[in-house]
């Protein structure tokens, strides 16, 4: 019973990346190229939770969303609640229907991205601010894609810490 809980050393080196993320994503130095956005904050619950399942992909996905919260411009604070039902919906499906590999951890970031994006674009962009949805889409999509791209960054670290600390149980 004991070895099916994770270390609280794995779960604070996650954070700790978590952490590092996000610091690196909201300094002074904005990465963007050809002025769209790399994010790669969703990408962390999505890899979290195909290497370890829903509950701590929830929990990883809760943290991301409250560093939003904190650090960027959110809706009234629905991200925590969103990235942990992210979390929570990725490790399920991870579970039952993905293995441990880098194109499940694609799919799932794209997936998380759209939606939550979609829900972000939606009820700030375009409703408040007249956007229409073409052009918001495409930004999207500009995003969910360039960020696809630098997405090993952050795979590899959190496939990294999930195998040693499997090969010491």
């Amino acid at each position: 019973m004991q070895r099916d809980k994770p270390p609280v050393l794995k779960i604070a080196c996650y954070i700790l990346f978590l952490v590092l993320v996000y610091v690196l994503e909201t300094a002074n130095m904005p990465f963007s190229i050809l002025g769209v956005r790399v994010d790669l904050l969703p990408c962390i619950p999505a890899a979290v939770a195909l290497m370890e399942g829903p509950v701590l992909g929830a929990a990883i996905g809760l943290l991301t969303g409250m560093f939003y919260d904190v650090g960027f411009i959110g809706v009234d604070g629905l991200f925590p609640f969103y990235y942990m039902l992210f979390g929570l919906a990725a490790g399920t499906v991870s579970m039952r229907f993905l293995r441990r590999m880098f194109p499940s951890m694609l799919l799932l970031s794209a997936s998380g991205m759209l939606i939550i994006g979609l829900f972000r674009y939606s009820f700030s962009v375009i409703l408040f601010e007249g956007a229409s949805f073409p052009l918001a889409f495409q930004s999207l999509c500009a995003e969910i894609l360039l960020s696809m791209l630098f997405s090993p960054l952050v795979y590899l670290p959190i496939r990294q810490i999930a195998r040693r600390f499997d090969r010491l149980r």
